[in-house]
């Protein structure tokens, strides 16, 4: 960064030198708790549907067992796991990869089930105090609450048709099937029955239900019925509970532990050739069917804990998708999903060389490696990303995203997870690291690993490290060009800040100047904000907000463009142009875009659509020349040419100008707060628009507007390091 813009340079050394400090300002809003402050006590309510067998309670997030965009599409699968201290709900690909975390309480969140479409997800939180029905997008966004009473709501269930959502609740005295629309209105008792009537599936047409229920003889048997509540037929009658029944287009399967543990059982739509599928001495529990019904998944303790298994419909087959030391339950299969077929023996295979890591808080950085093995005589990909554990991006270690190239012969591949030395007395913490999107391999049976941050403190610390200068700036280096400083780089901007000696005045003025350096270099500029104009261009604003993206798809996005770059080295320019010209191939062939711009578009249409979005008029000669990138095509398949449509586009200069400020001020949230302009403490973007109003007030003088000083000086900021 030190060699991007000797004229940046200059111009800031003179703002630095001759601009007047000055006085007061206004602040953030400064009441959100710190992260590691948050209460990680367990809020248990009553999971009724834990009957009979004490092996019920493993199946119970709220009572742990004693043990303890690619270029394929795959499905998604859903889970709960504990692996960070209480039950949260993740999602992973259907091989294992991509492990994310999408709810992060204090709580318990547990029990998830697929909307139809696989754009949501419906599940159970203890949140407000006892189990509740709530609904979520598929990233974890709109976490909304759609039962609200004192009793226990569990085991949300989609009709095939997204009409409604069938849930398991004891507020009339005993467990129940109800009813509600997608939005929590109109809920209504199904079933009505003195006993407990428990765990159900829809049939794929949505017309029959089947259901476990003690209502015959005290034990826990499968049973169908019309989806109105007639109808009732027993399909079981085995001593023991069978439960947790799953219905696809070829069978019912289920739990059951008439074998004195938990097993899978699968059986005909009228309860015939009842057939045994596990057999192990360990819990397996939690069946969940493919649509199809070739695969089933399920968690299983076989292994010590309870962790993620995919097998085939008989049996056979059988995957690891999951490995961790926690227990990971309830998988929920997306819809229709694209489920890897078992690979064949010998096949490229890539995953971690441990399932487990450790790094000293005091280090700079955490080495990760990958392995293949098997046949390394071609070219293999892998992502691999962070997700956030005990350990947070904005306070413990800096999200990492990317790719892997093993090229013929190569069998081990590292990358770098950076780590934030703060002086909080605290316990050790993790992080869990994913790796997905394999292309030439498959992925192993250790997809996942645990980083394990040491802690380095012992005594309550005197002084916050943001206020050191080699700290502050390795700190942006990390968060707003997402790297390691280069040693020429680190060495020229803290001299910046430090030469001023005890001057409390200039060491002011020197960091405002020395952090907005980094959004302004041309390092951010080329690539994050490229991306946040890429965006703006594709789709707009994000609906009902002033900004086009969230941080969770800057951040993989703006680390993909700016791989490898480092403004000033040798080669640099390339590398960026290269970069770029990658991301915009794999952006445009991104679901997303290809739903917002189907390929029988024709060029005008395509061409004015983006200028549309981004805001702009352009000239006669700048619409001709975008068309013209299509030749005489009437339709725009082309994929190169529509990347470099997107791409002049997004690089046109009166768009560049007209999102500047906006830009800037999103960073300020993304890059200090590390979190969208909307989310807690604030609850929507007017703390945004104050910020872009004052800038805009100040013709983008972001001293005289005193946005950067009021960020830097923010109790959110300075809490992510130290008191």
């Amino acid at each position: 960064m030190k060699n991007s813009s000797v004229s940046l340079i200059t111009a800031l050394v003179a703002t630095i030198m001759f601009v007047a400090p000055f006085s007061g300002g206004v602040t953030l809003k400064d009441s959100s708790a710190s992260v590691r402050d948050r209460n990680r006590a367990l809020d248990p309510s009553h999971n009724r549907q834990a009957v009979s067998a004490g092996a019920r309670a493993t199946a119970n997030p709220e009572k742990p067992p004693a043990t303890t965009q690619a270029a394929r599409v795959i499905g998604k699968i859903a889970f709960a796991s504990d692996r960070d201290g209480n039950f949260e709900i993740y999602s992973m690909d259907a091989d294992g990869g991509g492990q994310t975390r999408l709810t992060e309480t204090p709580a318990e969140d547990y029990g998830p089930a697929w909307s139809p479409d696989g754009t949501r997800l419906a599940f159970v939180s203890t949140r407000d105090g006892n189990a509740e029905i709530y609904v979520m997008n598929a990233d974890g966004t709109g976490q909304t609450r759609l039962t609200n009473n004192t009793a226990s709501d569990l085991t949300p269930v989609w009709k095939p048709d997204g009409s409604q959502i069938g849930f398991v609740s004891n507020r009339d005295g005993n467990d129940e099937i109800y009813l509600m629309n997608p939005d929590g209105s109109n809920q209504t008792n199904l079933t009505q029955n003195q006993a407990d009537d428990s765990s159900f599936s829809f049939s794929p047409q949505g017309n029959v239900i089947t259901f476990s229920s003690a209502r015959e003889d005290g034990d826990f048997d499968i049973y169908t019925m019309n989806a109105n509540g007639g109808g009732v037929v027993r399909l079981t009658t085995s001593a023991g509970a069978d439960i947790n029944p799953t219905w696809s287009a070829q069978k019912i399967t289920f739990q059951t532990n008439r074998d004195e543990n938990d097993e899978i059982y699968s059986m005909g739509f009228n309860g015939g050739n009842q057939t045994r599928l596990t057999n192990n001495p360990e819990f397996d529990i939690d069946p969940a069917q493919s649509s199809d019904g070739t695969r089933i998944c399920f968690a299983t303790a076989r292994d010590g804990n309870l962790e993620i298994y995919l097998m085939n419909a008989d049996g056979t087959s059988l995957v690891r998708l999951t490995n961790n030391n926690a227990a990971d339950i309830q998988p929920a299969l997306q819809l229709n999903g694209v489920i890897p077929l078992p690979p064949s023996p010998g096949a490229a295979s890539v995953q971690f060389s441990a399932s487990n890591y450790s790094v000293n808080e005091g280090d700079a950085f955490a080495t990760l490696t990958v392995i293949r093995t098997g046949d390394t005589s071609g070219i293999s990909t892998v992502d691999f990303a962070s997700v956030n554990g005990s350990a947070t991006n904005r306070a413990d270690y800096t999200y990492h995203f990317g790719t892997l190239r093993f090229n013929p012969g190569e069998t081990s591949k590292t990358f770098i997870v950076l780590i934030t030395d703060d002086v909080f007395i605290e316990n050790d913490e993790t992080i869990t690291v994913t790796l997905s999107n394999p292309t030439g391999a498959v992925l192993g049976g250790l997809n996942t690993a645990t980083l394990v941050i040491v802690d380095n403190d012992s005594a309550p610390p005197n002084v916050n490290p943001i206020d050191n200068a080699r700290f502050f700036v390795t700190q942006h280096y990390a968060d707003f060009l997402n790297r390691a400083p280069d040693q020429s780089g680190l060495d020229f901007w803290t001299n910046q800040i430090t030469e001023c000696g005890n001057n409390l005045p200039c060491l002011q003025l020197r960091r405002i100047n020395v952090s907005a350096a980094f959004f302004l270099s041309i390092e951010f500029q080329q690539t994050g904000y490229l991306v946040y104009r890429i965006y703006k261009v594709a789709y707009g604003n994000l609906p009902g907000a002033p900004v086009p993206l969230r941080l969770n798809e800057f951040l993989p996005d703006t680390q993909q463009i700016g791989l490898g770059v480092i403004v000033g080295a040798t080669g640099w320019e390339q590398q960026l142009e290269n970069n770029k010209n990658a991301f915009v191939l794999d952006f445009v062939l991104r679901l997303r875009f290809t739903a917002a711009y189907p390929m029988t578009m024709s060029p005008v249409q395509f061409v004015d659509a983006l200028y549309a979005n981004a805001g702009v008029t352009p000239s006669a000669t700048e619409r001709t020349a975008a068309i013209n990138e299509f030749g005489s095509a009437t339709t725009t398949a082309d994929t190169a040419a529509r990347a470099r449509v997107l791409r002049r586009v997004t690089e046109n200069s009166s768009l560049a100008q007209q999102e500047f400020n906006k830009a800037f001020v999103l960073m300020q949230y993304f890059g200090y707060l590390r979190r969208n302009p909307n989310e807690a403490p604030d609850t929507d973007f007017s703390g945004y628009n104050f910020w872009l109003n004052k800038l805009n007030q100040f013709n983008g003088n972001f001293i005289n507007a005193e946005m950067v000083k009021s960020f830097l000086d923010s109790g959110e900021y300075r809490r992510r390091f130290g008191p």
